[in-house]
């Protein structure tokens, strides 16, 4: 266990250098964005949004900023705060949902996934702000760009799903592998795509890793506790981080004079 508390805890993700984790935590209270060291110590808290739903921190390739979707306006929308803290700023204006961002490779653009066109598709946006432009046609959430920036890796459901890709500059778009357990549990790096696959189709939780080479899958690790969502590798591919669900709980409450 490297990150934890009695709340929640998840949506892990190192930052470029391997020296820091972003991280998705209600531990304040509400949903907020939080930053630690790798080790996970010396843990600080970038939001404040207070109440709004505050989720998949996604670091820029430089390490200066982190993106991140929140519905602090109602509908969800991108945001970017600085990685030293600071006011967010807000980056989709649409008043459809806009979630589940990622960065470029170069840094110039920000994807995401939309539903402004009546059903969810990927998108993307210059991190500086402007013009969104569509990048699938046929569904898309949670869009990552490959290491090398030549493929857009999604989903087409956010649970028990298969993943795709297209050329980043547009063409067909083709099937990878099936059974992914959730559209944040996969990470994609230059030799294939690490994830958490559907328990149907791994008899119980494990990480596998999907080859680019060889197309081939082959088990990495089983996982002990049902995981919580997320999935990361360190730069350097020695380690990674997931999402575990220690304990379940809950409360109950008073509510005097209701009517």
């Amino acid at each position: 266990m490297l990150i934890s508390s009695t709340r929640m805890d998840g949506q892990p993700e190192f930052s470029p250098d391997g020296k820091k984790i972003a991280f998705c935590s209600d531990r304040s209270g509400n949903d907020e964005i939080w930053v630690c060291d790798s080790d996970g110590l010396n843990v600080v808290k970038l939001t404040s949004f207070k109440g709004p739903l505050v989720t998949t921190p996604r670091w820029s390739p430089d390490g200066e900023q982190i993106a991140f979707d929140s519905s602090a306006e109602g509908q969800f929308d991108i945001y970017i705060v600085s990685a030293n803290g600071g006011r967010p700023r807000r980056l989709t204006t649409d008043p459809a949902n806009d979630g589940n961002p990622s960065w470029s490779h170069d840094g110039r653009w920000i994807y995401f996934d939309s539903s402004r066109t009546g059903e969810a598709q990927a998108w993307k946006i210059p991190a500086n702000g402007g013009a969104e432009i569509q990048v699938t046609k046929k569904g898309g959430f949670a869009p990552v760009e490959s290491p090398d920036g030549k493929f857009l890796y999604y989903v087409k459901a956010l649970f028990g799903t298969n993943v795709w890709k297209v050329p980043v500059e547009g063409g067909e778009e083709t099937q990878v592998f099936e059974s992914l357990s959730s559209y944040n549990n996969m990470a994609v790096v230059h030799e294939g795509i690490y994830f958490i696959p559907t328990q149907r189709a791994s008899k119980g939780s494990s990480i596998q890793f999907f080859s680019f080479a060889t197309g081939k899958i082959e088990p990495i690790a089983t996982l002990e506790k049902t995981e919580g969502g997320g999935l990361a590798v360190s730069p350097d591919g020695r380690w990674m981080l997931y999402g575990q669900i220690d304990q379940q709980g809950s409360d109950l409450m008073l509510v005097e004079n209701f009517r």
